[in-house]
């Protein structure tokens, strides 16, 4: 049985969020996160033993985050195709604020908890891998090996991400991705 949400363990997260996305895991304190909150940091420490537990609560918050998204989409898409876009599109704008501060800090400062992180995200990797599969089953994909074509897929959306490239060819986010999909999918050979 689920245990219901506490208000005061999501309040200090979501401050906790705010300045570790911002600042980073190594530059804020819990002073901060305590005047942020207007809280004692003995309230925060009833919850969260230490910054480490905050750290390790927002992974699990993401985490949940991504799994609940691909769960909805998959009850509502059968398309494997449009499930693989939206879930990638849906991980690109999710994660990008994380990366630049937060994940960068606890890749350095919290190994395990960064491990954890990719191991996560190994796994979603995988959960496209079996969609390509199953797209090949159904006839909708060519029968290509399914590790590489997701890695060929991926490997293009990480290079147009990139705020200069999408500026320079005067492109938003969601029309690049779109560009790449239908590349992926049908080639560009007439």
């Amino acid at each position: 049985m689920m245990k219901p949400p506490n208000p005061v363990i999501d309040k200090i997260l979501n401050a906790s969020q705010a300045r570790m996305v911002r600042f980073g895991y190594h530059k804020v304190t819990m002073d901060e996160i305590a005047g942020d909150l207007r809280m004692s940091k003995n309230t925060i420490y009833l919850h969260f033993p230490s910054k480490i537990d905050i750290a390790k609560g927002l992974v699990v918050r993401i985490k949940n985050k991504i799994n609940d998204y691909q769960l909805k989409i998959e009850k509502t898409e059968k398309d494997p195709l449009k499930i693989i876009s939206l879930n990638i599109l849906f991980l690109q704008q999710e994660l990008t604020p994380w990366f630049e501060h937060f994940l960068k800090d606890i890749q350095i400062e919290l190994p395990e908890l960064w491990q954890e992180f990719v191991d996560f995200r190994a796994g979603k990797v995988m959960d496209l891998e079996k969609l390509v599969g199953a797209g090949i089953k159904k006839r909708k994909f060519r029968d290509v090996n399914p590790a590489l074509a997701v890695r060929a897929y991926l490997g293009a959306v990480n290079n147009i991400i990139d705020p200069e490239v999408l500026q320079q060819e005067g492109v938003s986010f969601q029309q690049a991705l779109e560009t790449v999909m239908d590349i992926w999918s049908k080639g560009i050979l007439k």
